[in-house]
């Protein structure tokens, strides 16, 4: 096994070849909202009549789905190939990422040394050719991928075999594309679901949004999620109660009560509410969390 392997990319071997893509499709069955993680199947070959082709597959996330990107990925994959007196190589691979927005797995096809071709795979497992929304679907593939790396990236309990991590955001062009994509896929977010103690996703309880905080959260650069925020409340008030604790999280608390009340004069939702009796307990005013507006308005004047 050894002397087919690629060097420095763990991987697993198959009994038969393309069995990982079929579990794949039964898995996307299953109804993890944010899917599977991206697989990276080959397929090798020692070009010998009578011996039946390897396959070998990784799991892994890179960090642009263009189908450029992708293409030159698998190519790179001979280059990585240990030198053999065998004469294996790669003769084709296959590049899956999962699209959480919408349930579709989004596959790259590529024959060595030419040829790449782009499709989907429904839940049902049935094969469609990507259409005039292939640039959207593009979009919120590469969004889901990056979800996935920036939520689980801790979780002990997402631990797989042969799973190259690679971080899907190493530069600040990279970190800017992140944004963008999110703002414009913002107001689609409850389509990813949520964490399993929110029973409803909603535009600011789900998993794009909980990506976000937690990305610039753990880097302490909550500025750069306000600044987000900010601009996504004019479209959507309830993103109000996000700002807010983005405010928080700046040490502008003062901010986030203005934002409070700004908002509390106009829009009413239970989030903008959640987000207040939370800053005011943790205030130890847990009077101002009366369900009354201005006991409430009151009591975060107070802690200002």
């Amino acid at each position: 096994m050894v002397d087919v392997a690629f060097k420095d990319v763990p991987k697993i071997f198959e009994v038969d070849s393309g069995e990982s893509l079929s579990a794949r499709t039964i898995f996307m069955q299953c109804g993890q909202r944010l899917g599977p993680p991206d697989l990276c199947y080959a397929a090798k070959s020692t070009g010998r009549s009578g011996q039946r082709d390897l396959g070998s597959y990784h799991y892994g996330l890179r960090r642009r789905r263009v189908l450029f990107r992708i293409a030159c990925y698998l190519h790179q994959l001979p280059d990585m190939q240990l030198k053999t007196t065998l004469g294996v190589e790669v003769r084709n691979g296959c590049y899956c990422c999962f699209n959480a927005f919408s349930l579709v797995d989004v596959r790259v096809d590529v024959k060595i040394p030419g040829g790449v071709n782009a499709y989907i795979v429904d839940l049902r497992g049935e094969r469609h050719e990507l259409g005039p929304e292939a640039q959207e679907m593009w979009q919120e593939t590469y969004l889901s991928a990056i979800l996935r790396s920036i939520l689980y990236s801790d979780d002990s309990g997402y631990w797989l075999d042969a799973y190259r991590k690679l971080d899907p955001i190493t530069t600040p062009e990279g970190e800017l594309r992140f944004l963008q994509a999110a703002e414009a896929l913002f107001l689609k977010g409850w389509q990813v679901g949520s964490e399993p103690e929110i029973q409803v996703a909603t535009v600011v309880s789900n998993h794009l949004t909980t990506a976000i905080t937690k990305y610039f959260g753990d880097s302490g650069r909550y500025q750069h999620a306000a600044n987000l925020f900010e601009k996504l409340s004019a479209r959507e008030p309830e993103v109000s109660s996000l700002l807010a604790r983005s405010y928080i999280g700046t040490d502008e608390e003062v901010k986030a009560i203005q934002s409070w009340l700004r908002r509390s004069s106009r829009h009413q939702s239970y989030t903008l509410l959640h987000a207040q009796c939370g800053f005011l307990r943790s205030k130890g005013i847990t009077s101002g969390c009366s369900s009354w507006p201005s006991k409430r308005s009151t009591a975060l004047q107070a802690s200002s």
